[in-house]
């Protein structure tokens, strides 16, 4: 669900950053403890997948922290569309930690705080590569939420200065799915949850490695725990009520307002009043769900959108419907069962593996309705059963 969460996930906040030469990085002759900061997530909708930072302290001068979460999230427009193309550039940028930390506290998030075991070799190391992407043309990334975020750039920073010591024995398959781990952030928006089963495709439902599963700051954060022996130090505490992990997922919502458009059309072709009409209202759902999936698919550089089986149930093929005469409409919709019959087969066979099923009844209903021709007014007044 790469998009979706991507267009909502903005795991960073662009506040304003100090020049980073005015901060004391680098050149002591003591290498600095390396922490990490994890931090929990907060009310906005773009602050509940967590964020991540890496901090460096030294024996002189303030903690400093680096956050690979910046972009300018003030263009909206060319930030959406940034995210939907797989383009929008982010950046690292360096701050100091009391303000970082001071920042989240305003935000009442939870921030945890990790140091890390290193050598003084392997701390060098990893204060090397911040400022060699500081200062390089490193410093700018494209954001990718599930493999090249704010989090997976600590990650394989701190793996490389230990030579694998965080990714050895992680290539089993997390128990949950990339989806799975996107619908924890919007358990509390359960409309959202229906809308990325029909917006996000099939890569999301695979199962990522243990190590790819640390894109996710509280993975991240388990697995420091997990594979270094380092426990979190919880610095600061959210006073807000806990958010849940688990919520509705509003499918059942979901397919209730497709039922708003088919429902129509039913009764239409029961009274014999009003079919054509109410057979244009079906193919509004219909069809503009095959409008939306098909041009995201057209124009998105994301695996998690072009790769949308979605798009085999519902086509803007269908706002045709109204304006074909009875024949052609009979074959079209005869053929479009038949089509959704199969995928409902191959859903069931595990070879697709979207959660599809509401779609497809949502897309097979309103079909079935208008399998047939639609009677003309005068017809359908001269068949009506004469009044005693």
């Amino acid at each position: 669900m790469r998009w979706l969460i991507a267009l909502c996930a903005f795991a960073a906040v662009a506040h304003a950053q100090p020049a980073h030469d005015e901060l004391t990085i680098g050149g002591s002759p003591v290498p600095p403890v390396v922490s990490v900061l994890t931090f929990g997530e907060g009310e906005p909708l773009f602050e509940k997948w967590g964020h991540a930072a890496l901090c460096f302290t030294y024996p002189k001068g303030a903690p400093v922290c680096f956050n690979w979460g910046v972009t300018n999230f003030e263009a909206i427009p060319e930030l959406v569309w940034g995210f939907l193309r797989g383009e929008q550039v982010f950046w690292l940028e360096p701050e100091p930690r009391s303000l970082m930390i001071g920042f989240y506290e305003a935000e009442d998030r939870d921030v945890w705080e990790q140091r890390l075991p290193l050598t003084p070799e392997q701390a060098r190391n990893v204060e090397e590569h911040v400022l060699a992407q500081l200062d390089g043309p490193w410093r700018y990334y494209i954001y990718d939420h599930f493999f090249d975020n704010c989090t997976t750039r600590i990650r394989d920073l701190i793996d490389d200065a230990m030579h694998g010591k965080l990714r050895a024995a992680t290539g089993a398959s997390f128990p949950l799915t990339y989806r799975d781990l996107g619908y924890r952030g919007l358990a509390v928006h359960p409309l959202l949850r229906g809308l990325a089963d029909f917006l996000v495709g099939r890569s999301v439902d695979a199962h990522p490695t243990e190590w790819q599963a640390m894109f996710h700051p509280d993975v991240f954060r388990g697995e420091l725990f997990a594979k270094l022996g380092v426990a979190p130090v919880l610095i600061a505490r959210r006073t807000g009520p806990p958010f849940p992990e688990q919520g509705p997922s509003a499918r059942w919502l979901m397919l209730a307002i497709a039922m708003a458009f088919a429902l129509p059309l039913i009764v239409a072709r029961w009274r014999h009043r009003f079919e054509r009409a109410a057979l244009g209202w079906a193919t509004v759902w219909l069809g503009g769900w095959g409008v939306v999936i098909w041009t995201a698919i057209a124009i998105s550089g994301i695996p998690g959108i072009r790769y949308n089986e979605v798009a085999l149930v519902l086509v803007p093929f269908d706002l045709a419907l109204p304006f074909l005469g009875d024949e052609r409409r009979g074959r079209y919709v005869r053929w479009r069962i038949v089509g959704l019959l199969a995928v409902s087969a191959l859903c069931a066979i595990g070879v697709l593996r979207q959660p599809l099923w509401i779609p497809i009844i949502s897309a097979i209903v309103p079909l079935f309705a208008a399998r047939s021709g639609l009677r003309a007014p005068r017809e359908a007044a001269r068949s009506a059963p004469a009044s005693a």
